[in-house]
Protein backbone atom coordinates (compact mmCIF):
# COMPACT_ATOMS: atom_id res chain seq x y z
CA UNK A 1 0.00 0.00 0.00
CA UNK A 2 2.83 2.38 0.84
CA UNK A 3 4.57 1.53 -2.46
CA UNK A 4 1.41 2.27 -4.43
CA UNK A 5 0.97 5.59 -2.64
CA UNK A 6 4.51 6.73 -3.48
CA UNK A 7 3.92 5.94 -7.16
CA UNK A 8 0.75 8.03 -7.17
CA UNK A 9 2.49 11.13 -5.75
CA UNK A 10 4.90 13.54 -7.37
CA UNK A 11 7.18 16.24 -6.06
CA UNK A 12 6.97 19.90 -7.04
CA UNK A 13 9.76 22.36 -6.29
CA UNK A 14 8.62 25.70 -4.94
CA UNK A 15 10.82 28.77 -4.28
CA UNK A 16 9.89 31.05 -1.39
CA UNK A 17 12.32 33.97 -1.30
CA UNK A 18 15.75 32.34 -1.48
CA UNK A 19 14.55 28.96 -0.17
CA UNK A 20 13.58 26.03 -2.41
CA UNK A 21 11.09 23.55 -1.00
CA UNK A 22 10.08 20.12 -2.25
CA UNK A 23 6.34 19.56 -1.86
CA UNK A 24 4.62 16.18 -2.28
CA UNK A 25 1.46 16.50 -4.38
CA UNK A 26 -1.37 14.24 -5.37
CA UNK A 27 -0.74 12.99 -8.94
CA UNK A 28 -3.81 14.72 -10.38
CA UNK A 29 -2.98 18.03 -8.70
CA UNK A 30 0.64 17.74 -9.83
CA UNK A 31 -0.34 17.31 -13.48
CA UNK A 32 -2.77 20.22 -13.28
CA UNK A 33 -0.04 22.44 -11.82
CA UNK A 34 2.43 21.48 -14.55
CA UNK A 35 -0.12 22.33 -17.24
CA UNK A 36 -0.98 25.73 -15.78
CA UNK A 37 0.20 28.87 -17.59
CA UNK A 38 1.80 30.53 -14.53
CA UNK A 39 3.86 27.40 -13.84
CA UNK A 40 5.11 27.21 -17.45
CA UNK A 41 5.98 30.91 -17.48
CA UNK A 42 7.81 30.79 -14.15
CA UNK A 43 9.93 27.85 -15.25
CA UNK A 44 11.19 29.93 -18.19
CA UNK A 45 12.29 32.84 -16.03
CA UNK A 46 16.08 32.93 -15.54
CA UNK A 47 17.52 32.51 -12.08
CA UNK A 48 18.74 35.86 -10.79
CA UNK A 49 21.01 36.54 -7.83
CA UNK A 50 19.51 37.81 -4.61
CA UNK A 51 20.54 41.41 -3.99
CA UNK A 52 21.41 42.11 -0.38
CA UNK A 53 21.94 45.68 0.79
CA UNK A 54 21.56 46.88 -2.78
CA UNK A 55 24.58 45.01 -4.16
CA UNK A 56 24.52 41.71 -6.08
CA UNK A 57 27.00 39.00 -5.05
CA UNK A 58 30.15 38.85 -7.16
CA UNK A 59 30.75 35.11 -6.67
CA UNK A 60 34.26 35.28 -8.09
CA UNK A 61 33.26 37.48 -11.04
CA UNK A 62 36.31 38.94 -12.80
CA UNK A 63 36.64 42.50 -14.07
CA UNK A 64 36.57 41.43 -17.72
CA UNK A 65 33.32 39.52 -17.19
CA UNK A 66 31.44 42.69 -16.24
CA UNK A 67 29.72 44.85 -18.85
CA UNK A 68 31.01 48.24 -17.70
CA UNK A 69 29.01 51.34 -18.54
CA UNK A 70 31.34 53.81 -16.82
CA UNK A 71 35.13 53.89 -16.91
CA UNK A 72 36.31 53.86 -13.27
CA UNK A 73 39.75 54.19 -11.72
CA UNK A 74 39.83 51.42 -9.13
CA UNK A 75 42.64 53.14 -7.24
CA UNK A 76 45.13 50.28 -7.53
CA UNK A 77 46.57 51.04 -10.96
CA UNK A 78 43.60 49.40 -12.68
CA UNK A 79 41.09 51.30 -14.81
CA UNK A 80 37.93 49.60 -16.02
CA UNK A 81 36.69 49.81 -19.60
CA UNK A 82 33.40 51.63 -20.13
CA UNK A 83 30.89 52.90 -22.66
CA UNK A 84 31.42 56.43 -21.28
CA UNK A 85 34.52 57.94 -19.69
CA UNK A 86 33.75 61.00 -17.56
CA UNK A 87 37.22 61.47 -16.09
CA UNK A 88 38.46 64.30 -18.32
CA UNK A 89 35.19 66.26 -17.99
CA UNK A 90 34.51 66.05 -14.24
CA UNK A 91 35.49 69.71 -13.80
CA UNK A 92 32.73 70.82 -16.17
CA UNK A 93 29.94 69.43 -14.00
CA UNK A 94 30.20 72.04 -11.25
CA UNK A 95 30.47 69.72 -8.26
CA UNK A 96 31.58 71.53 -5.08
CA UNK A 97 35.31 71.16 -4.47
CA UNK A 98 34.51 69.96 -0.96
CA UNK A 99 31.51 67.96 0.21
CA UNK A 100 32.88 67.57 3.72
CA UNK A 101 30.15 66.85 6.23
CA UNK A 102 27.50 66.56 3.50
CA UNK A 103 24.98 63.76 2.96
CA UNK A 104 24.93 63.10 -0.78
CA UNK A 105 22.75 61.19 -3.25
CA UNK A 106 23.69 59.77 -6.66
CA UNK A 107 20.55 59.02 -8.68
CA UNK A 108 20.82 56.15 -11.19
CA UNK A 109 24.40 55.41 -10.17
CA UNK A 110 25.07 52.50 -12.57
CA UNK A 111 28.73 51.55 -11.88
CA UNK A 112 29.09 54.31 -9.26
CA UNK A 113 31.43 56.79 -10.96
CA UNK A 114 29.78 59.92 -9.54
CA UNK A 115 29.08 58.36 -6.14
CA UNK A 116 32.77 57.53 -5.73
CA UNK A 117 33.65 61.06 -6.89
CA UNK A 118 31.48 62.52 -4.12
CA UNK A 119 33.18 60.27 -1.59
CA UNK A 120 36.58 61.45 -2.84
CA UNK A 121 35.46 65.04 -2.18
CA UNK A 122 34.93 64.26 1.49
CA UNK A 123 31.20 63.52 1.73
CA UNK A 124 30.16 62.28 5.15
CA UNK A 125 27.73 59.81 3.58
CA UNK A 126 26.94 58.87 -0.02
CA UNK A 127 23.82 56.96 -1.00
CA UNK A 128 23.65 55.63 -4.57
CA UNK A 129 20.36 54.37 -5.98
CA UNK A 130 19.56 52.31 -9.06
CA UNK A 131 17.23 49.59 -10.28
CA UNK A 132 17.68 45.90 -9.61
CA UNK A 133 17.55 44.83 -13.25
CA UNK A 134 17.22 46.27 -16.74
CA UNK A 135 13.78 44.66 -16.86
CA UNK A 136 12.69 47.27 -14.28
CA UNK A 137 13.30 50.17 -16.68
CA UNK A 138 10.46 52.19 -18.21
CA UNK A 139 9.36 50.10 -21.18
CA UNK A 140 6.23 50.67 -23.36
CA UNK A 141 3.80 47.91 -22.49
CA UNK A 142 3.50 46.61 -26.07
CA UNK A 143 7.27 46.21 -26.32
CA UNK A 144 7.79 44.67 -22.89
CA UNK A 145 7.89 41.03 -23.99
CA UNK A 146 10.48 41.51 -26.75
CA UNK A 147 12.62 43.81 -24.61
CA UNK A 148 12.38 41.56 -21.55
CA UNK A 149 13.70 38.63 -23.59
CA UNK A 150 16.78 40.65 -24.45
CA UNK A 151 17.60 41.72 -20.90
CA UNK A 152 16.40 38.74 -18.85
CA UNK A 153 18.88 38.04 -16.08
CA UNK A 154 20.76 41.30 -16.73
CA UNK A 155 21.25 42.40 -13.14
CA UNK A 156 22.51 45.91 -12.45
CA UNK A 157 25.10 46.68 -9.79
CA UNK A 158 27.83 44.13 -10.45
CA UNK A 159 30.21 46.82 -11.67
CA UNK A 160 29.36 48.95 -8.65
CA UNK A 161 29.99 46.07 -6.23
CA UNK A 162 33.30 45.23 -7.90
CA UNK A 163 34.50 48.87 -7.91
CA UNK A 164 33.39 49.44 -4.32
CA UNK A 165 35.37 46.44 -3.11
CA UNK A 166 38.47 47.40 -5.10
CA UNK A 167 38.37 51.01 -3.87
CA UNK A 168 37.55 50.15 -0.25
CA UNK A 169 34.55 52.48 -0.58
CA UNK A 170 31.82 53.09 2.00
CA UNK A 171 29.19 54.25 -0.51
CA UNK A 172 25.81 52.61 0.08
CA UNK A 173 23.93 51.28 -2.95
CA UNK A 174 20.16 50.97 -2.53
CA UNK A 175 17.68 49.45 -4.96
CA UNK A 176 15.19 52.21 -5.70
CA UNK A 177 13.59 53.76 -8.75
CA UNK A 178 13.91 57.52 -8.96
CA UNK A 179 10.11 57.59 -8.72
CA UNK A 180 10.38 56.03 -5.23
CA UNK A 181 12.50 58.85 -3.79
CA UNK A 182 10.95 60.52 -0.77
CA UNK A 183 12.06 61.56 2.71
CA UNK A 184 10.34 58.42 4.00
CA UNK A 185 12.34 56.04 1.76
CA UNK A 186 15.82 57.60 1.74
CA UNK A 187 15.77 60.68 3.97
CA UNK A 188 16.95 64.10 2.80
CA UNK A 189 20.25 65.27 1.34
CA UNK A 190 22.58 68.26 1.19
CA UNK A 191 23.70 67.43 -2.35
CA UNK A 192 22.01 65.46 -5.13
CA UNK A 193 23.50 64.45 -8.48
CA UNK A 194 21.41 63.26 -11.44
CA UNK A 195 22.86 62.65 -14.89
CA UNK A 196 21.78 61.00 -18.14
CA UNK A 197 18.51 59.64 -16.75
CA UNK A 198 15.54 61.82 -17.69
CA UNK A 199 15.64 60.87 -21.38
CA UNK A 200 15.14 57.22 -20.37
CA UNK A 201 11.98 57.85 -18.32
CA UNK A 202 8.33 57.67 -19.21
CA UNK A 203 7.59 60.53 -16.76
CA UNK A 204 10.63 62.81 -16.34
CA UNK A 205 8.59 65.44 -14.50
CA UNK A 206 7.60 62.97 -11.78
CA UNK A 207 11.27 62.04 -11.42
CA UNK A 208 12.32 65.68 -11.03
CA UNK A 209 9.64 66.23 -8.39
CA UNK A 210 10.81 63.14 -6.50
CA UNK A 211 14.41 64.40 -6.54
CA UNK A 212 13.27 67.80 -5.29
CA UNK A 213 11.41 66.14 -2.40
CA UNK A 214 14.65 64.78 -0.90
CA UNK A 215 16.77 67.92 -1.34
CA UNK A 216 17.05 70.05 1.78
CA UNK A 217 16.02 73.70 1.57
CA UNK A 218 19.66 74.83 1.71
CA UNK A 219 20.83 71.92 -0.45
CA UNK A 220 22.23 71.90 -3.98
CA UNK A 221 21.49 69.69 -6.97
CA UNK A 222 23.36 69.11 -10.22
CA UNK A 223 21.24 67.88 -13.13
CA UNK A 224 23.20 66.98 -16.27
CA UNK A 225 21.18 65.77 -19.21
CA UNK A 226 21.28 65.05 -22.93
CA UNK A 227 19.54 67.83 -24.87
CA UNK A 228 18.54 68.59 -28.45
CA UNK A 229 20.52 71.53 -29.90
CA UNK A 230 18.69 71.33 -33.25
CA UNK A 231 15.29 71.70 -31.61
CA UNK A 232 16.65 74.51 -29.46
CA UNK A 233 17.71 76.45 -32.56
CA UNK A 234 14.18 76.19 -33.95
CA UNK A 235 11.03 78.08 -33.11
CA UNK A 236 9.97 75.89 -30.17
CA UNK A 237 12.66 76.52 -27.59
CA UNK A 238 10.65 75.24 -24.62
CA UNK A 239 9.96 71.85 -26.20
CA UNK A 240 10.67 68.17 -25.74
CA UNK A 241 10.78 65.87 -28.74
CA UNK A 242 9.40 62.40 -28.23
CA UNK A 243 11.78 59.76 -29.59
CA UNK A 244 9.31 56.88 -29.64
CA UNK A 245 8.38 55.40 -33.01
CA UNK A 246 5.12 53.48 -33.27
CA UNK A 247 6.79 50.32 -34.55
CA UNK A 248 10.18 50.53 -32.87
CA UNK A 249 11.58 50.80 -29.37
CA UNK A 250 15.31 51.03 -28.76
CA UNK A 251 15.11 50.25 -25.06
CA UNK A 252 16.82 53.55 -24.46
CA UNK A 253 15.33 56.99 -25.12
CA UNK A 254 11.90 58.45 -24.63
CA UNK A 255 12.63 62.16 -24.95
CA UNK A 256 15.02 64.72 -26.36
CA UNK A 257 14.50 68.03 -24.46
CA UNK A 258 15.87 71.51 -25.00
CA UNK A 259 17.93 73.12 -22.23
CA UNK A 260 15.19 75.70 -21.63
CA UNK A 261 12.56 72.98 -21.18
CA UNK A 262 14.76 71.29 -18.56
CA UNK A 263 15.17 74.58 -16.69
CA UNK A 264 11.42 75.18 -16.76
CA UNK A 265 10.71 71.68 -15.43
CA UNK A 266 13.07 72.30 -12.50
CA UNK A 267 11.30 75.56 -11.70
CA UNK A 268 7.90 73.84 -11.90
CA UNK A 269 9.17 71.30 -9.34
CA UNK A 270 9.99 74.26 -7.06
CA UNK A 271 13.75 74.16 -7.38
CA UNK A 272 15.23 77.60 -6.74
CA UNK A 273 18.08 79.53 -8.42
CA UNK A 274 18.18 77.33 -11.51
CA UNK A 275 21.27 78.18 -13.57
CA UNK A 276 23.25 76.70 -16.42
CA UNK A 277 26.75 75.57 -15.48
CA UNK A 278 28.12 74.23 -18.75
CA UNK A 279 27.50 72.54 -22.07
CA UNK A 280 29.66 69.67 -23.19
CA UNK A 281 29.85 66.77 -25.60
CA UNK A 282 30.03 63.33 -24.03
CA UNK A 283 31.95 60.83 -26.11
CA UNK A 284 31.33 57.09 -26.05
CA UNK A 285 33.30 53.96 -26.84
CA UNK A 286 31.32 53.69 -30.10
CA UNK A 287 32.30 57.26 -31.12
CA UNK A 288 28.69 58.36 -30.68
CA UNK A 289 28.65 62.00 -29.50
CA UNK A 290 26.05 63.19 -26.99
CA UNK A 291 25.39 66.91 -26.36
CA UNK A 292 24.76 67.63 -22.67
CA UNK A 293 23.75 70.59 -20.58
CA UNK A 294 24.65 70.86 -16.88
CA UNK A 295 22.28 72.72 -14.57
CA UNK A 296 22.64 73.72 -10.91
CA UNK A 297 19.63 74.32 -8.66
CA UNK A 298 18.95 74.99 -4.99
CA UNK A 299 16.31 73.50 -2.74
CA UNK A 300 14.68 76.73 -1.73
CA UNK A 301 12.00 77.20 0.88
CA UNK A 302 9.08 74.75 0.95
CA UNK A 303 5.71 76.07 -0.21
Amino acid sequence: MARHKSEENRTARVRLGGVELSVALDKELYERLRASLPYRLLRRLPKVPVVRNGEPPLDGLRLEQIEWYQTIDLGNGTVTPGFVDHREQVGLYGLPDSLEGKRCLDVATFDGFWAFEMETRGAAEVVAIDLHSLRDCDIPIHFYEQYERGVAGNIKGRGFAYAKRARGSQVQRKVHSVYDLSPATVGTFDFVFLSDLLIHLRDPMAAIEAVRSVLRADGEAIIAEIFDPELEEGAHENAMRMMMALDEYSGCWWWYPTSSSLKQMLRMARFAEVEEVARLTLGTSTDFQLPKVVLRARGGAAD
